[in-house]
């Protein structure tokens, strides 16, 4: 027998190509990035960051352009928060935690939105993954064509594995679906929720359920390699004869380094955008300005748990936003033994109302506080319109239709307003630099080879969930980039 497996050629030894990872994901020192000159820079590896780091990695493939990333924060998580289910069990402890996230500026109540999670993949990494279209009447107000965003709309949709209509059908979601549908809502649908439902094949470049921005960056890596460098903080834009030409950026220790440029793309989230921008000088009447969100309200509602079956499943519904809605509703299950035990069933509505674009409603630098590498600290200005407000009172009373269409009612406590949330703008894209910050392509009006590429650039988006918009827009602008190259 010995002699038997003596008589085989021993196996060789796995290929390695290019230099060993000691993370699980390829790093760069800042020390080499800066003696590269990068035809793109991306500021940031969150929604938007990530999804043009995607696409810049597959539209540049095998051309020898030089991709390089840097992110403010360190390696977090490796995958979005839900798939770790210690981090699922306990989010709140988790994500509140000031080492984890953190408020912007001193005094911004009125942002729900406003703790940035600086880290590797952004606020990805614990956002609910709703993914829901901008409806054509607000496509209308932005200066991008509505075939052109739908095409991108596919783009994203495919890569974040935007799941299928039935992928959450459950007996409590087909029965509550009928229900809308057959008493006065019609638009009723399964929630679009970026979760891969397909069985894990081995060796792709997505093996989680949940998704997050990591996830764009492994897509990209697939393509071709690309320059990153971890807790690297951008401070300042470089500017050479009205062009950008790189960036300032800095370790925790505040060790300085220069990264050279041909195009930079900012996708450091809206806070740390505008602020780079403001503090590097950038000029632009619109830059910080036009403030945008959510007003998110939610609403308790109870239902008949005895004309249910026993087994329920999950529930995730939309009411969409349309042209003669504002708003939109988002609908799950409440868990609440309590009710259960009396027959009933609680059912949250979480409702978002469209908010005016107004030039007032602003982010700006305090004239004195600076944070621990001299950047000022970031203030905002915001108050709700009549016309937000008139949104909210419209959701307040359409509560109650929606509650009798499901069979329930509306229960206590009364309706809670949450303020702003999924904040955006203050870089918007349009064509007139009076009244936006960058150009249909997020190029900032004025600079070329500086981009946006972040919920900054949204122009006013309506009422639904801005993570998809933010992805096919920086899609977009990638494929712009790599056009001009």
């Amino acid at each position: 027998m010995k002699e038997r497996y003596e008589s085989f050629p021993p196996c060789p030894p796995p290929v390695v190509t290019g230099p060993f990872m000691d993370q699980f994901i390829p790093l760069t020192s800042l020390e080499q990035m800066s003696s590269t000159e990068y035809d793109v820079l991306v500021v940031g590896t969150g929604g938007g960051g990530g999804a043009a780091i995607w696409r810049l990695c597959q539209q540049l493939k095998g051309t020898g352009k030089k991709i390089g990333v840097v992110e403010a924060g360190p390696i977090m998580l490796q995958t979005h928060s839900y798939n770790l289910p210690t981090v699922a069990q306990n989010f709140s402890n988790y994500y509140y935690n000031p080492k984890i996230t953190k408020p912007i500026g001193l005094t911004m109540p009125d942002l729900r939105d406003s703790r940035q999670a600086i880290a590797l993949g952004g606020k990805t990494l614990f956002w609910d993954m709703v993914t829901p279209r901008m409806p054509p009447s607000q496509i209308a107000e932005t200066p991008v064509p509505y075939n052109e965003m739908q095409t991108y709309y596919n783009i994203a949709e495919q890569i974040m594995k935007v799941n299928k209509p039935d992928a959450y059908d459950s007996p409590l979601s087909r029965i509550l679906l009928n229900r809308f549908w057959e008493n006065g809502v019609p638009e009723a649908e399964i929630t679009p929720r970026a979760i891969n439902f397909e069985p894990v094949n081995y060796g792709g470049v997505n093996p989680t359920v949940y998704f997050s921005s990591i996830s764009f960056l492994a897509g990209g890596l697939e393509a071709r390699p690309f320059d990153l460098a971890v807790q690297a903080r951008a401070v300042q834009l470089l500017g050479d004869h009205g062009r950008i030409a790189g960036v300032k950026v800095m370790t925790p220790d505040k060790k300085p380094y220069i990264l050279r440029a041909k195009n930079i793309i900012l996708s450091a989230g809206i806070f740390e955008t505008v602020r780079l921008l403001l503090y590097s000088g950038v000029q632009g009447r619109a830059l910080g300005h036009y403030l945008i969100g959510h007003s998110y309200m939610i609403f308790s509602t109870v239902i008949n748990r005895r004309d249910l079956p026993a087994t329920l499943g999950p529930l995730y519904l939309l009411i969409p936003q349309t042209a003669d809605r504002p708003y939109q509703m988002q609908i799950y299950r409440r868990q609440n033994e309590m009710l259960e035990q009396k027959g009933e069933l609680g059912i949250g509505f979480s409702g978002y109302g469209k908010v005016e674009s107004r030039y007032e409603n602003r982010l700006y630098l305090h004239p004195h506080l600076k944070d621990e590498y001299g950047v000022p600290l970031l203030q905002a200005d915001f108050s709700f319109s009549e016309k937000d407000r008139a949104i909210m009172a419209r959701m307040a009373q359409d509560i109650h239709q929606y509650a009798a269409a499901i069979g329930g009612r509306v229960a206590p406590p009364d309706p809670c307003l949450h303020t702003l949330d999924h904040v955006a703008g203050v870089c918007r894209m349009g064509i007139d630099p009076a009244n936006s910050g960058t150009d249909p392509y997020g190029q900032i009006h004025g600079v070329p080879g500086l981009y946006v590429a972040d919920a900054s650039v949204l122009p006013p988006y309506g009422a639904v969930n801005p993570t998809l918009t933010i992805a096919a827009l920086a899609i977009r602008t990638a494929d712009h980039i790599a056009g001009q190259m």
